[in-house]
């Protein structure tokens, strides 16, 4: 596992891979009367499933964070703040994109008539990540819906941890069984309570490798946590959560040069894939007929969505995580 159990280099790369998986299901899964080959639907169709590795990541980096800043109730504030803007200006400059993008393509002639430029209200809606709490409210971009659901995960786990990480264990398992009880509420995707046996799963794992658990409690939970999570998701995203775990655990160290290239830039890529790239394939596709044309346009739609995501990195995500290192306790 290594020396250094704080040090989990791999997990950069998961990112990366998470969010490149997301970019290929869009791209070539929705985009319409684009690629017409049911094998190469179904095989990339599975992309999507990158959010369910970028919440058991979640799982994992929170709560280490919080072990490590000996989180308390007293630190709520600073370390509410700092998840905030550690989020929020990329997300931001990601909204203002897709208010220019829906806007704008009423004025490019071929596209379809129906006016997608999002209401005031919508726009105000998405500064507290509140879209999915209003059923006739739609996100200008629909990958926020994951961030309402991350960020749901914050303000909760930021009230609960205290009992995970008491010193009596019947406050702890008050702590599973609120996670666990959470899935079986009937909520949707777009809430927390929906994902909560997944995200623990992660959280559970963490516990027992900062020594907080002992391997007999962790296996306990996590093969209850299997059977709940495929009864109330699927066993795919099972499966992608045992298989991220035991990367994670075996392979702390694993790295390779592109993939933490976009670990690095992975929040930034996710937010603007689907307004950028997207965008760019959109208007190219229409002119394509043979594979290879698909395949440059793929191509060229990843690359522009790799070098816009660097640049949103670069020039407001990096400094703005920077500032958020200098607030308060370390989360």
């Amino acid at each position: 596992m290594g020396k250094d159990k704080d040090h989990i280099l791999v997990i950069n790369s998961l990112r990366g891979i998470a969010a490149f998986s997301v970019v290929l299901y869009h791209f070539i899964c929705t985009t319409q009367d684009f690629v017409h080959t049911d094998w190469i639907l179904e095989t990339f169709d599975f992309g999507q499933r990158g959010v369910q590795l970028f919440f058991i990541i979640s799982g994992i980096v929170i709560p280490l964070s919080m072990i490590k800043s000996d989180y308390s109730l007293k630190h709520w504030k600073h370390f509410i703040l700092k998840r905030f803007i550690r989020i929020e200006p990329p997300y931001l400059v990601a909204i203002a994109i897709g208010i220019i993008y829906l806007t704008g393509r009423n004025f490019i002639p071929g596209t379809a008539a129906v006016d997608l430029t999002p209401s005031i209200r919508d726009v105000g809606l998405h500064l507290g990540y509140l879209v999915p709490f209003f059923e006739d409210a739609k996100w200008i971009n629909d990958v926020f819906w994951t961030l309402a659901v991350e960020f749901q995960y914050y303000l909760i786990l930021s009230v609960l941890i205290p009992l995970l990480l008491s010193s009596k264990w019947a406050l702890r398992f008050l702590f599973y069984g609120i996670f666990i009880g959470a899935g079986f509420m009937g909520t949707n995707y777009e809430f927390f309570p929906h994902w909560a046996p997944y995200f623990l799963m992660g959280i559970v794992y963490i516990l027992y490798r900062k020594n907080r658990i002992d391997k007999i409690e962790m296996l306990i939970l996590e093969l209850i946590l299997i059977g709940v999570n495929i009864y109330l998701l699927d066993w795919v995203d099972v499966l992608i959560a045992v298989s991220a775990l035991s990367i994670i655990h075996f392979g702390s160290h694993l790295k390779t040069g592109i993939t933490l290239f976009l670990g690095k830039i992975s929040y930034s890529l996710y937010l603007i894939h689907s307004l950028i790239g997207a965008a760019f394939i959109n208007f190219l596709s229409h002119q394509c007929e043979y594979f290879w044309q698909k395949l440059l346009v793929v191509l060229g739609g990843i690359l522009v969505s790799v070098f816009s995501a660097w640049l949103l990195y670069r020039f407001v995500e990096k400094p703005t995580h920077q500032f958020a290192k200098k607030i308060g306790q370390k989360a």
